[in-house]
């Protein structure tokens, strides 16, 4: 049996112990809330993996839109975090409350390990919601996919790797969508702005689009780096490319139409002169804006559109240097002898552009993300989304998403707002469940609003 961990008010521990198996070496552990959750309820939200550099972010994150909720909307939020660890658990919230200067007091503690299913099932039948933040998910993230979807709770994640992804709505959609549960990924910077600014825009043009191209940028004034565990799920997308073509085929056995003003793919390298930028092909986000193009299509009748991603950058110079640097860190990743040395020493091997130690709080507070899509369509619509306008496009908006560090706070930023989308605004999701990408499950949510609330910026400009 477990160990149960009360936490009171005034943040005190009762343990009731009972036989524990250590030979299993189970340490699944229960806890809950004495003063917000009742016997038999769920907490509104969970966060797994609270004890890393990602779910410390995105706990301070929770942890500001629960007093939002409790004092601008009056509507009380219950959530705990999880983790292997409770002692790293409590720092976790002793970090969170230095930082905020607000009381965490009635967080409830839940230990849970990706290699103890037993305490998944525990934690996930707690839960309305789980965010995930244990990564890699190539390697973590099923397991806790499985317990949800038998436990009746939802779950976020932000995970940017393809195989797992597809592989996901490929094995569980129909679980999910029979369990009542949606289970959403590429929910951080992966994929929200380019899946939310898409559905702004096409909420925003007037007429019928064709194509949008999307430009990224950053911006600081001091010198950052990039944690090893966005490194390492990276490398994973990488090394398991060919197994992603399997899961395709079985996912989408037809292929979309054709459109007859298809958009020529860019070079490796080319000048948008409207921008004024040089722009380096990056599709980490185009796999799951294809996966909601498919469904605007095959479920709305709209049409689908085309989109490209790119990195942009000032001059030509700056182009190529990035251009190397991505045929550098793709060959470490391609074989598994300089993969093993990529994981073993990421500061030598990437000369310090990826850390273990990550970056400090002031530096990313210094960092800032610009995502510019630029779409081109016509300026009459079409009835059916599989009709074609004989003449090119005449028509072109603009949108604009910004934010804070996109890595950290940026991520945790939308990641939680994709939670509380899921939470309060379950019957505008389509479906009654499912694995579905963002711009499928919040395209009528008010998720635009929520990552605005929380100091980001999704607008038209001209």
């Amino acid at each position: 049996m477990p160990v149960i961990v009360l936490r009171g008010t005034r943040g005190g521990t009762i343990m009731f112990a009972s036989s524990l198996n250590l030979a299993r070496g189970s340490t699944r552990i229960l806890a809950a809330t004495m003063a917000s959750l009742a016997p038999g309820q769920r907490y509104d939200l969970v966060v797994f993996g609270a004890t890393g550099f990602t779910g410390q972010y995105v706990v301070e994150e929770v942890a500001r839109v629960a007093e939002k909720e409790r004092t601008e909307r009056k509507t009380p939020l219950t959530w705990a975090i999880a983790g292997r660890s409770e002692k790293k658990l409590q720092c976790s919230l002793a970090e969170a409350q230095k930082e905020l200067g607000l009381s965490l007091d009635d967080v409830g503690i839940i230990l849970a390990d990706v290699k103890d299913n037993d305490s998944l099932k525990e934690m996930a039948a707690k839960s309305s919601v789980v965010i995930n933040c244990v990564g890699p998910y190539q390697l973590f993230g099923e397991p806790v996919i499985q317990a949800c979807i038998e436990n009746g709770a939802s779950h976020v994640d932000i995970s940017g790797e393809p195989q797992f992804l597809e592989g996901m709505q490929a094995k569980y959609h129909k679980a999910a969508e029979e369990a009542g549960v949606h289970i959403v990924g590429a929910c951080g910077y992966d994929s929200i702005p380019a899946e939310m600014g898409l559905v702004h825009m096409i909420k925003n043009f007037k007429g019928e689009l064709n194509s949008a191209q999307m430009f990224v940028r950053t911006k600081s004034s001091k010198a950052t780096s990039i944690h090893t565990g966005t490194m390492e799920s990276a490398a994973l997308a990488v090394a398991n490319r060919s197994e992603v073509v399997r899961i395709r085929r079985e996912l989408f056995p037809t292929p979309l139409p054709k459109p007859k003003h298809k958009v020529k793919k860019k070079g490796v390298l080319h000048k948008n002169d409207k921008l004024g930028l040089w722009g380096v092909p990056l599709p980490t986000d185009e796999p799951v804006v294809y996966r909601t193009q498919r469904y605007r299509y095959e479920v709305l009748g709209q049409r689908p559109l085309q989109f490209q991603q790119f990195i942009g950058v000032r001059s030509l110079f700056q182009g190529v240097g990035l251009l190397l640097g991505m045929a550098y860190f793709s060959f470490l990743c391609f074989f598994s002898w300089t993969r093993k040395l990529l994981l073993k020493y990421p500061e030598v091997m990437t000369a310090g552009i990826f850390s273990r130690a990550g970056s400090d709080r002031e530096s990313l507070k210094a960092l800032r993300f610009t995502a510019t899509l630029v779409g081109h369509g016509w300026s009459q619509s079409l009835v059916d989304g599989s009709d074609h306008l004989t003449e090119p496009p005449n028509a072109s908006i603009k949108v604009k998403v910004s934010g804070p560090d996109p890595g950290y706070g940026a991520t945790s930023l939308m990641m939680v707002a994709c939670a509380m989308s899921i939470l309060r605004e379950k019957s505008s999701i389509p479906g009654k469940g499912g694995v579905l990408t963002p711009g499928v499950a919040f395209m009528n949510t008010d998720l635009i609003k929520r990552i605005e609330d929380q100091g980001m910026t999704v607008e038209v400009v001209e």
